[in-house]
């Protein structure tokens, strides 16, 4: 018996330094698991927000620049009355209270209160006056002899626009150049 007790004693011994060994290889089996899943549910959670961030940002600049081509169309009649007031200045010829200075007048108004409206959407005139040739805001039409530096603009042909900063349309400038001699 205390053959068949010791020999019980010696395989239990075995098995129990063998489970630890077990355990432990099936913990460490675990923990590699539990670690990438931890590393895959990081990834995603991080490409997550960084959808939903960049789906708020879409959507704040589809409000901001949506109707941006409208307003582009809308640049044409800005010009026209533009034109039409200079046009009606100069046959009103400076007189005033004539019925043509009313007119000039009126028409002055009407551009006046479509550009405040303009103002309230975000869109600004692009400076030109002295300003030094940029080509992100200007569209260079010409060259022309000036005593100025090379390359500042002499001369607007057509207002430039900008909506909350980005360009809606270029401003179509004259540049000086050096004069000969």
């Amino acid at each position: 018996m205390t053959t068949d007790t010791s020999n019980m004693n010696a395989e239990s011994e075995e098995s129990t330094e063998a489970k630890p060994q077990a355990d432990t290889a099936g913990a460490e089996d675990f923990q590699a698991k539990f670690t990438e899943a931890n590393n895959k549910y990081l990834y995603l959670y991080s490409e997550f927000e960084n959808f939903r961030r960049r789906t708020e940002r879409d959507r704040l600049d589809h409000l901001k620049f949506g109707h941006e081509s409208f307003l582009r169309e809308l640049l044409q009649v800005v010009d026209n009355f533009e034109r039409a007031s200079e046009h009606a200045k100069n046959l009103a010829g400076g007189e005033k209270g004539s019925p043509l200075a009313q007119v000039a007048q009126g028409v002055e108004m009407v551009h006046y209160q479509m550009m405040d409206a303009l103002r309230s959407q975000g869109v600004a005139v692009v400076n030109t006056k002295g300003a030094k040739f940029d080509p992100a805001f200007h569209e260079a039409v010409g060259e022309e002899d000036s005593d100025a530096e090379p390359g500042t603009i002499v001369k607007e042909m057509q207002k430039g626009y900008t909506l909350h900063g980005r360009l809606l349309r270029a401003a179509r400038v004259v540049t000086a150049r050096k004069r000969s001699n």
